[in-house]
């Protein structure tokens, strides 16, 4: 894994849409494989998806939960939750309670993601998923902020 700026990277996972059966899976690889490579790699998880990125709100990725990571291939749904937030739908994120009046949902998700020190973000989900992150990825870039974001 490649460092960037001389440290090392800080992986964020988040899923949102709608309950899928590959979600869990995919979450426990990604931790199981990033633990292979080098297990002092931070890997931090966004509660209920793009919702928990806004609010700030995010787990540790802990020794305990690397040792069981590859449990999670056997079941369906997220083990972080995941939420039907769209970054771009202002209207909507301020009816929610997730950002205030006169914020914008993507530059909160930048400064989040900035704040975390999130170097690679996974985002685990659909169409819409990926389009938020292909989102979020470009506000960063405008902004002077280098982000991999893999969908």
């Amino acid at each position: 894994m490649a460092a960037v700026n001389g440290s090392k990277p800080k992986i964020a996972l988040l899923t949102a849409g709608g309950l899928a059966p590959c979600l869990s899976s995919a979450v426990g690889f990604l931790i199981e494989k990033y633990t292979l490579i080098d297990a002092s790699i931070e890997i931090i998880c966004y509660k209920s998806g793009y919702k928990g990125l806004l609010l700030g709100d995010s787990i540790s990725v802990t020794p305990a939960v690397r040792e069981q990571a590859t449990a999670l291939q056997l079941h369906g749904g997220s083990p972080i939750g995941n939420s039907r937030v769209k970054l771009t739908n202002v209207d909507d994120c301020i009816k929610r309670g997730l950002v205030q009046e006169g914020q914008i949902p993507l530059e909160i998700a930048a400064q989040q993601l900035q704040k975390d020190g999130v170097t690679v973000l996974h985002t685990i989900g659909g169409d819409d998923t990926n389009t938020q992150a292909a989102q979020v990825a470009k506000y960063l870039n405008e902004h002077n902020y280098n982000i991999t974001v893999v969908g």
